[in-house]
């Protein structure tokens, strides 16, 4: 029985890893150039039951989660120089691949938490657990590409720091914008006050992340 039951969690492992390979990057390819169109059927999904929903593509904290290991596997392959802490909560966090990985996730995150937290008190909605999981997971897609490129702007910054400057350019201008149409989307407001309001919260987002690195790493 135990021989049986470990070659069924074996066969659904094996599913699974094939599934990723085709919804990965054709989920990926719709929040690159379609943010608004997957806000819209991330929303519509929650509406489903628990078991039926992403069914055609991949869960967003997975989807994250995927984006920060494929990020972290580009710049193992570059060789990129292992960032250098002195304090001790950053050697714990920065001096092993699992808590580089570790992280990476927790940065991103918070970057999907701080958009979805804004969200809600843009709708002047409470913060719960039921009402924190539709936005956490529309930004948790939103942050995919921008993980991807940031990853890609560190590895070309190796080799040519123009190069690396202006892909991290790109990848916080292609961000704003999709967390811009993210917010037309879902809210039915202006561009104007949407870039106002995404342009805000992104700002004061990136001084808390800047800040709790500076803190770990000093």
């Amino acid at each position: 029985m135990d021989l049986i039951r470990l070659l069924r969690s074996l066969e659904e492992f094996l599913y699974e890893l094939v599934g990723w390979l085709v919804f990965y990057p054709r989920t990926l390819w719709r929040v690159l150039v379609r943010p608004g169109e997957v806000a819209r059927y991330t929303r519509g999904e929650f509406a489903k039951d628990p078991e039926h929903r992403f069914a055609d593509a991949i869960s967003p904290v997975l989807m994250l989660i995927l984006s920060v290991v494929l990020a972290h596997a580009l710049e193992m392959a570059m060789r990129e120089t292992p960032l250098s802490v002195s304090g001790p909560l950053g050697k714990l966090l920065f001096s092993s691949e699992q808590g580089l990985l570790l992280s990476r996730s927790a940065v991103f995150c918070i970057f999907a938490l701080g958009a979805a937290l804004s969200t809600l008190w843009r709708q002047r909605l409470p913060i719960n657990r039921d009402t924190l999981r539709e936005p956490f997971s529309i930004q948790a897609f939103i942050a995919c590409p921008f993980v991807l490129l940031l990853a890609v702007s560190h590895a070309v910054g190796g080799e040519a720091m123009g190069w690396g400057a202006a892909t991290s350019l790109a990848a916080v201008a292609w961000y704003l914008w999709a967390r811009t149409r993210t917010f037309v989307a879902l809210n039915g407001v202006g561009y104007l006050p949407a870039v106002g309001f995404v342009l805000a919260s992104f700002l004061l987002t990136s001084a808390l992340v800047v800040a709790l690195l500076f803190a770990v790493v000093l």
